[in-house]
């Protein structure tokens, strides 16, 4: 399948919202400084790659969607062993004792937990979100202060910590997920849903983020309280208010990716470097822990200027650039299709020419397709459809003979025998399998 560029375009923005998250050094005041912005990445950028994570997970399953039940659970069984291979890749990366919550492993309990909602549509899984986000992060939080005495995030044995003691809790972080799957569901390239999609979430993000406001001022609740820990937009704070400005930011980022990239083609090539970096999040966000990891725990608690995080940057474009215009998918992205391979049965839709779309990770284009030959000894043709019956021919009508027309004779000349085709007759189809 093509890739969408403003999608990835959106998840790259992501991937660098984490990089300003663990190593950027604020020095300056006020949103138009050079980094006094820097506040805009502490939660919301985990926030829009989780409400992404529905959405690939929707181009995942796209084939199945809605009806195809064989499709449908072959694409389960491919999600559940990338859930836990990202699980255990998870807690790889959280091994080499960063101070970054690493955020793989909830991500594969929320896909897990996106199983049962693959076949639901787009209203439906409004529906679940809306019920989810006014719901769970009451039961999280409360649920925190009657076992651990406070409402903060603390690391726990697994899976309790993903789904719900860890920064980022399956339990009320579903609610970015189902709303990802409903998006992945529309017609995304199309300006009505592009533009839907950026006033809907400045509308949420408004809503979110101005209700907590209003009711702290209105309630004037103390710092630490239940009430306080019940209406705060604090980063990581994973209550329904921060939960619901964070899915508008990331609506409307998407939104706004999704038109800049469709409308004006010159800066989408100008987003290249971003966009190649967001096609491949999995290697560049690994790549990152393993920096922080070199670089050590200062680098994140007590940073001395922001030339790490200028040089991961750099970097990171010129290598997810150079990667993906000669080689195409990531590294790990490679690694994680090898380890979950495509159904060999030609189960997969076949363009009118007969060739399959590749799915190897190679760059694509049209002369990239490859021949439909059988790909290994023994390999059957596809059966051959049975034409249909021809009409019973009319009632032959005599017609009078045409008056001879007396032509000179032409002298006899011998044509060449045609030549046989290389191709040979067409083999006999074999008994469908």
């Amino acid at each position: 399948m093509q890739r969408i560029v403003g999608v990835d375009t959106a998840r790259g923005l992501a991937v660098l919202g984490m990089f300003v998250a663990h190593l950027g050094m604020e020095r300056h005041v006020g949103v138009f400084t050079p980094t006094g912005w820097f506040f805009l990445a502490d939660g919301r950028p985990s926030a829009l790659f989780a409400t992404l994570a529905g959405t690939g997970l929707a181009f995942m399953t796209r084939r199945a969607y809605p009806d195809d039940i064989d499709a449908l659970r072959t694409a389960r069984g491919r999600v559940v062993k990338r859930s836990l291979i990202l699980f255990v890749f998870g807690y790889f990366l959280m091994f080499l004792g960063t101070p970054v919550a690493v955020i793989l492993s909830a991500y594969a309990v929320l896909f897990l937990m996106a199983l049962p909602f693959l076949r639901a549509k787009p209203l439906t899984l409004v529906a679940w979100a809306a019920f989810t986000v006014v719901t769970m992060p009451q039961l999280v939080l409360l649920g925190r202060r009657a076992v651990y005495g406070s409402a903060e995030p603390r690391y726990d044995w697994p899976p309790i910590e993903e789904l719900f003691s860890g920064y980022y809790p399956a339990l009320s972080w579903s609610t970015y997920v189902l709303v990802g799957l409903a998006v992945g569901r529309l017609a995304l390239s199309t300006y009505r849903v592009q533009f839907a999609l950026l006033a809907g979430g400045s509308l949420i993000a408004l809503a979110g983020y101005g209700s907590s406001a209003l009711l702290l001022r209105v309630l004037d609740a103390p710092l630490g309280s239940a009430a306080h820990d019940l209406l705060s937009t604090e980063p990581h704070a994973d209550t329904t208010f921060e939960i619901l400005g964070n899915l508008g930011v990331a609506l409307g980022v998407l939104g706004l990716c999704l038109l800049l990239t469709t409308a004006v083609a010159p800066l989408r090539m100008l987003l290249t470097p971003v966009s190649a970096t967001g096609s491949m999040s999995l290697s560049i966000y690994s790549m990152q822990i393993v920096y922080i990891a070199i670089l050590g725990v200062d680098a994140v608690w007590n940073p001395h200027s922001n030339w790490p995080l200028i040089w991961l940057v750099v970097g990171t474009f010129v290598f997810a650039t150079l990667w993906q215009r000669f080689l195409g998918q990531g590294p790990l992205e490679r690694a994680l299709h090898a380890m979950i391979p495509p159904r060999s049965a030609p189960s997969a839709p076949l363009h009118a020419s007969g060739v399959s779309t590749p799915a190897n990770g190679a760059p694509t284009g049209p002369w990239s397709a490859p021949r439909p030959t059988p790909s290994s000894a023994g390999a059957q043709y596809p059966p051959v459809r049975p034409m249909a019956a021809l009409p019973t021919p009319l009632p032959s009508t005599a017609l009078p003979e045409p008056a001879s027309t007396a032509l000179p004779e032409l002298a006899s000349t011998a044509l060449p025998e045609p030549a046989s085709s290389p191709y040979g007759a067409y083999p006999a189809a074999p008994p469908p399998r």
